[in-house]
């Protein structure tokens, strides 16, 4: 289709809320959780249980916490476990004093069947592939590589002009301070 938005498919919205990282680099974890609830949704065709993403970021050996990560490894701990509710493992935007085992009793609410790179392996999507799967199954997840001065980033639309102009203001900024 020439748009396809998934706040609203016959009335149903198929996103979840926006959530405040704080200080913690969750973003992929945040982002997993978010496409599992909207994959229950399209199976169930109900609203789901919220999936707690500081379960995730506490007991996932195979993520960075809050220093980033990849969705993918999220993804195979889902697999290979469950994962829980927000209202039993709160997030907490950070990982210390957050142990795993603090969210031991929480009863499993969701469990991934299979995780995968649309296209079979890292590297092998495109675009036609991406939308192909979203229109099967539902939301996806994907990484963005932005360049640096995304970290100075605050509002707008952040165009190739305007990062040229925050790369030159940033270098005169640097070259001051020598």
């Amino acid at each position: 289709p020439e748009s396809f938005d998934l706040t609203n498919i016959g009335g149903f919205d198929f996103t979840s809320d926006v959530v405040d990282q704080g200080g913690c680099g969750s973003c992929y974890i945040v982002s997993f959780t978010q496409v599992v609830e909207s994959r229950l949704k399209t199976k169930y065709g109900e609203q789901p249980t919220r999936v707690s993403p500081q379960h995730v970021l506490s007991c996932n050996y195979m993520t960075e916490g809050c220093d980033g990560g990849w969705a993918f490894g999220a993804g195979l701990f889902a697999e290979n476990g469950h994962l829980v509710s927000e209202e039993c493992a709160p997030y907490a935007a950070k990982t210390k004093d957050e142990p795993c085992s603090k969210f031991s009793t929480c009863p499993a609410v969701a469990q991934v069947d299979r995780s995968y790179f649309i296209g079979g392996a890292y590297g092998e999507s495109s675009e036609s592939k991406m939308m192909k799967d979203l229109l099967r199954n539902g939301m996806i997840n994907s990484e963005l590589l932005v360049p640096g001065e995304f970290m100075s980033y605050s509002e707008g639309i952040l165009s190739e002009d305007g990062m040229q102009e925050m790369h030159n203001f940033l270098q005169l900024r640097q070259d001051a301070d020598s």
